[in-house]
């Protein structure tokens, strides 16, 4: 039997990165990175809003592991909508969607053996290109698309292959289109019928997707990004 490889989600909590966590866990030896406590020796407390430095003690442990794979769901708006956002919010919308995710792979990186493979994941938003969000949050995703691929030019000799999703709206545990449906159904169903197909895609399509690029055969894509935002760009911004 193959020995399964060892996998970390950071941002578990909730959203898209529980939904990898569970969905993953016959396949891979499963490791999250979570911004609240939890009390599983697999599941790490990680919370960019406090510190984006990594604590000795977790780069102990991830050392430990050996990763094989990180998948990072990092990220959100959290409802900072204001068009003159003052710069300590922008910033901590950076330390969420950019900086935690640029920690994490350094120490990853850093510690690894040369030889051995690290195949990142990182997952973007439509909003780094399209209108579609406030401005922190769109520009904090936008520097996803050169960070993946600086990564992949500057760690090609260390066996480092980076690959970024650039989803558009879908729903997930106690994701942001899961709480709009339950706060706001009206809305909800107004940007559902938007889309080309007049339905949400759900986080078992993008983790279906996530799990070819998991294999060796997809390192063609090294640097480079996968929309898979549903044409959501021919709807509109509510």
């Amino acid at each position: 039997m193959k020995k399964k490889e060892n996998i970390l989600i950071n941002g578990c909590s909730r959203g898209l990165g529980y939904d990898f966590l569970k969905n993953l866990r016959s396949k891979f030896n499963v490791y999250g990175l979570s911004s609240i406590k939890k009390n599983n020796k697999n599941i790490f407390y990680y919370n960019p809003f406090e510190k984006i430095n990594l604590d000795n003690d977790l780069i102990k442990k991830l050392k430990k592991i050996n990763i094989n794979h990180v998948i990072h769901c990092s990220g959100g708006g959290f409802k900072k909508h204001n068009k003159f956002l003052d710069v300590n919010s922008l910033k901590s919308l950076f330390d969420v969607n950019f900086y935690s995710i640029y920690e994490v792979n350094r120490i990853l990186i850093k510690n690894k053996p040369k030889h051995k493979r690290l195949n990142i994941i990182m997952i973007g938003s439509i909003a780094a290109f399209e209108n579609k969000a406030s401005i922190g949050y769109s520009a904090a995703k936008s520097v996803l698309l050169n960070y993946n691929k600086n990564l992949a030019i500057n760690f090609s000799d260390h066996n480092v292959v980076s690959k970024l999703i650039i989803p558009g709206s879908f729903l997930s545990t106690r994701g942001s289109m899961e709480r709009l449906k339950k706060s706001n159904n009206k809305v909800f169903n107004k940007l559902e019928k938007l889309m080309p197909n007049s339905l949400m895609q759900k986080s078992k399509n993008i983790i279906k997707f996530s799990e070819i690029l998991l294999k060796k055969e997809t390192d063609l894509l090294n640097g480079t990004y996968v929309s898979l935002s549903n044409l959501e760009s021919k709807s509109i911004f509510l």
